[in-house]
Protein backbone atom coordinates (compact mmCIF):
# COMPACT_ATOMS: atom_id res chain seq x y z
CA UNK A 1 0.00 0.00 0.00
CA UNK A 2 1.44 3.36 -1.01
CA UNK A 3 2.03 5.90 1.71
CA UNK A 4 0.09 9.12 1.97
CA UNK A 5 2.34 12.22 2.21
CA UNK A 6 -0.30 14.11 4.20
CA UNK A 7 -0.62 11.28 6.70
CA UNK A 8 3.15 11.22 7.16
CA UNK A 9 3.30 15.00 7.56
CA UNK A 10 0.38 14.99 9.98
CA UNK A 11 1.89 12.47 12.38
CA UNK A 12 5.34 14.06 12.11
CA UNK A 13 4.09 17.56 12.87
CA UNK A 14 1.86 16.36 15.70
CA UNK A 15 4.62 14.30 17.33
CA UNK A 16 6.88 17.36 17.15
CA UNK A 17 4.41 19.05 19.47
CA UNK A 18 3.16 21.57 16.93
CA UNK A 19 -0.39 22.92 17.00
CA UNK A 20 -2.19 22.22 13.72
CA UNK A 21 -4.79 24.73 12.57
CA UNK A 22 -6.08 26.18 9.31
CA UNK A 23 -3.68 29.11 9.62
CA UNK A 24 -0.50 27.24 10.50
CA UNK A 25 -0.90 24.01 8.47
CA UNK A 26 -3.98 24.36 6.29
CA UNK A 27 -3.36 21.17 4.29
CA UNK A 28 -2.91 18.99 7.37
CA UNK A 29 -5.83 20.67 9.13
CA UNK A 30 -8.14 19.97 6.18
CA UNK A 31 -6.83 16.39 5.99
CA UNK A 32 -7.76 15.84 9.64
CA UNK A 33 -11.29 17.14 9.17
CA UNK A 34 -12.27 13.77 7.70
CA UNK A 35 -13.17 11.18 10.39
CA UNK A 36 -11.48 8.38 8.45
CA UNK A 37 -8.21 10.31 8.48
CA UNK A 38 -8.59 11.03 12.18
CA UNK A 39 -9.01 7.31 12.83
CA UNK A 40 -5.94 6.47 10.76
CA UNK A 41 -3.77 9.03 12.55
CA UNK A 42 -5.12 8.00 15.95
CA UNK A 43 -4.43 4.35 15.22
CA UNK A 44 -0.79 5.18 14.56
CA UNK A 45 -0.44 7.56 17.50
CA UNK A 46 -2.03 5.03 19.84
CA UNK A 47 0.95 2.73 19.34
CA UNK A 48 3.11 5.50 20.81
CA UNK A 49 0.86 6.26 23.81
CA UNK A 50 -0.45 9.34 22.01
CA UNK A 51 -3.86 10.47 20.82
CA UNK A 52 -5.31 13.19 18.61
CA UNK A 53 -7.18 15.94 20.44
CA UNK A 54 -8.71 19.32 19.70
CA UNK A 55 -8.47 22.56 21.62
CA UNK A 56 -11.58 23.50 23.58
CA UNK A 57 -12.42 26.02 20.85
CA UNK A 58 -12.29 23.16 18.31
CA UNK A 59 -10.03 25.21 16.05
CA UNK A 60 -6.82 23.17 16.27
CA UNK A 61 -5.45 19.65 16.56
CA UNK A 62 -2.77 18.63 19.04
CA UNK A 63 -1.07 15.44 20.11
CA UNK A 64 -1.63 14.36 23.71
CA UNK A 65 -0.57 11.41 25.85
CA UNK A 66 -3.07 8.60 26.30
CA UNK A 67 -1.69 7.39 29.63
CA UNK A 68 -0.15 10.17 31.70
CA UNK A 69 0.59 7.75 34.55
CA UNK A 70 3.57 6.59 32.53
CA UNK A 71 6.68 8.23 34.10
CA UNK A 72 8.05 9.43 30.77
CA UNK A 73 4.71 10.89 29.74
CA UNK A 74 4.18 12.51 33.13
CA UNK A 75 7.56 14.21 33.05
CA UNK A 76 7.00 15.41 29.46
CA UNK A 77 3.67 16.95 30.43
CA UNK A 78 5.19 18.58 33.51
CA UNK A 79 8.02 20.04 31.43
CA UNK A 80 5.57 21.44 28.89
CA UNK A 81 3.56 23.20 31.58
CA UNK A 82 6.73 24.50 33.22
CA UNK A 83 7.63 26.14 29.92
CA UNK A 84 4.15 27.64 29.62
CA UNK A 85 4.29 28.94 33.20
CA UNK A 86 7.75 30.43 32.68
CA UNK A 87 6.67 32.29 29.54
CA UNK A 88 3.13 33.11 30.64
CA UNK A 89 3.84 36.58 32.02
CA UNK A 90 5.50 37.71 28.78
CA UNK A 91 2.73 36.29 26.58
CA UNK A 92 -0.04 37.82 28.72
CA UNK A 93 1.79 41.16 28.63
CA UNK A 94 1.89 40.95 24.82
CA UNK A 95 -1.83 40.17 24.68
CA UNK A 96 -2.62 43.14 26.90
CA UNK A 97 -0.54 45.42 24.69
CA UNK A 98 -2.40 44.23 21.59
CA UNK A 99 -5.74 44.74 23.34
CA UNK A 100 -4.76 48.34 24.08
CA UNK A 101 -3.46 48.98 20.56
CA UNK A 102 -6.56 47.46 18.96
CA UNK A 103 -8.96 49.06 21.48
CA UNK A 104 -10.31 45.56 22.10
CA UNK A 105 -11.88 44.09 25.21
CA UNK A 106 -10.93 40.53 24.34
CA UNK A 107 -7.64 38.76 23.65
CA UNK A 108 -6.19 37.94 20.26
CA UNK A 109 -8.08 35.20 18.43
CA UNK A 110 -6.88 32.76 15.74
CA UNK A 111 -7.16 34.17 12.24
CA UNK A 112 -6.83 37.81 13.27
CA UNK A 113 -4.19 39.92 11.53
CA UNK A 114 -1.48 42.03 13.12
CA UNK A 115 0.56 44.67 11.32
CA UNK A 116 3.95 45.85 12.56
CA UNK A 117 3.39 49.19 10.83
CA UNK A 118 0.01 49.78 12.47
CA UNK A 119 1.37 48.78 15.89
CA UNK A 120 4.36 51.11 15.51
CA UNK A 121 2.15 54.00 14.42
CA UNK A 122 0.00 53.66 17.54
CA UNK A 123 2.98 53.26 19.87
CA UNK A 124 5.15 56.05 18.45
CA UNK A 125 5.44 59.12 20.68
CA UNK A 126 3.15 57.64 23.35
CA UNK A 127 5.47 57.21 26.35
CA UNK A 128 3.24 54.75 28.22
CA UNK A 129 2.99 52.45 25.19
CA UNK A 130 6.71 52.75 24.44
CA UNK A 131 7.36 51.78 28.05
CA UNK A 132 5.06 48.74 27.71
CA UNK A 133 6.90 47.61 24.60
CA UNK A 134 10.30 48.15 26.21
CA UNK A 135 9.20 46.16 29.26
CA UNK A 136 8.05 43.36 26.97
CA UNK A 137 11.48 43.05 25.34
CA UNK A 138 13.06 42.78 28.78
CA UNK A 139 11.23 39.48 29.37
CA UNK A 140 13.27 36.36 28.67
CA UNK A 141 10.81 35.09 26.07
CA UNK A 142 11.10 38.31 24.00
CA UNK A 143 14.59 39.39 25.05
CA UNK A 144 16.03 41.99 22.67
CA UNK A 145 18.83 44.54 22.79
CA UNK A 146 17.10 46.85 20.33
CA UNK A 147 16.36 50.28 21.78
CA UNK A 148 14.07 51.57 19.03
CA UNK A 149 10.35 50.75 18.92
CA UNK A 150 10.51 49.43 15.34
CA UNK A 151 13.30 47.02 16.21
CA UNK A 152 11.56 45.93 19.40
CA UNK A 153 8.29 45.19 17.61
CA UNK A 154 10.14 43.20 14.95
CA UNK A 155 11.93 41.19 17.64
CA UNK A 156 8.65 40.41 19.42
CA UNK A 157 6.84 39.38 16.23
CA UNK A 158 9.77 37.28 15.05
CA UNK A 159 9.82 35.41 18.36
CA UNK A 160 6.08 34.74 18.14
CA UNK A 161 6.54 33.35 14.62
CA UNK A 162 9.33 31.08 15.86
CA UNK A 163 7.10 29.85 18.69
CA UNK A 164 4.17 29.15 16.34
CA UNK A 165 1.80 31.86 17.59
CA UNK A 166 1.96 33.93 14.40
CA UNK A 167 2.21 33.12 10.69
CA UNK A 168 3.75 35.67 8.30
CA UNK A 169 1.49 36.90 5.50
CA UNK A 170 2.84 37.94 2.10
CA UNK A 171 6.45 38.82 1.43
CA UNK A 172 6.75 42.14 3.26
CA UNK A 173 7.55 40.45 6.56
CA UNK A 174 5.46 42.97 8.49
CA UNK A 175 1.98 41.43 8.37
CA UNK A 176 1.00 38.39 10.43
CA UNK A 177 -1.97 36.17 11.18
CA UNK A 178 -2.57 34.68 14.61
CA UNK A 179 -2.66 30.89 14.71
CA UNK A 180 -4.73 28.65 16.95
CA UNK A 181 -1.73 28.11 19.18
CA UNK A 182 -3.31 30.98 21.11
CA UNK A 183 -6.33 28.71 21.73
CA UNK A 184 -3.93 26.06 23.01
CA UNK A 185 -2.32 28.65 25.29
CA UNK A 186 -5.67 29.79 26.68
CA UNK A 187 -6.50 26.14 27.44
CA UNK A 188 -3.12 25.74 29.15
CA UNK A 189 -3.72 28.90 31.18
CA UNK A 190 -7.06 27.55 32.34
CA UNK A 191 -5.51 24.21 33.30
CA UNK A 192 -2.63 25.81 35.19
CA UNK A 193 -4.91 28.13 37.13
CA UNK A 194 -7.31 25.28 37.94
CA UNK A 195 -4.81 22.58 38.88
CA UNK A 196 -1.53 24.23 39.79
CA UNK A 197 -2.83 27.20 41.77
CA UNK A 198 -0.93 29.70 39.63
CA UNK A 199 -2.70 33.03 39.86
CA UNK A 200 -1.65 36.53 38.87
CA UNK A 201 -1.95 39.56 41.14
CA UNK A 202 -4.81 40.77 38.98
CA UNK A 203 -6.58 37.49 38.28
CA UNK A 204 -9.87 39.22 37.62
CA UNK A 205 -8.38 40.93 34.56
CA UNK A 206 -6.72 37.72 33.42
CA UNK A 207 -10.02 35.85 33.57
CA UNK A 208 -11.25 37.53 30.40
CA UNK A 209 -8.47 35.79 28.48
CA UNK A 210 -9.66 32.31 29.39
CA UNK A 211 -11.91 30.53 26.94
CA UNK A 212 -13.94 28.84 29.65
Amino acid sequence: MSSNPLFERAVTVLLEGQVVCEFSHDDIYNYLLLPEHQRKVNSFLGQLNRTLRQTSAHDAWVCAYLDVSDPVAREAVRQQFREVANNLEALVQFLRLVMVLESSERPLLPGEKLSEGAMLERIANVPTLEARLRSLTEKNFFRSKRSDSAGQIRAVMTRLVEAGYLKPLGTSGSLYRATAKWSWLYDAMTYIQSHEGIRSDDAEEDSQMRLH
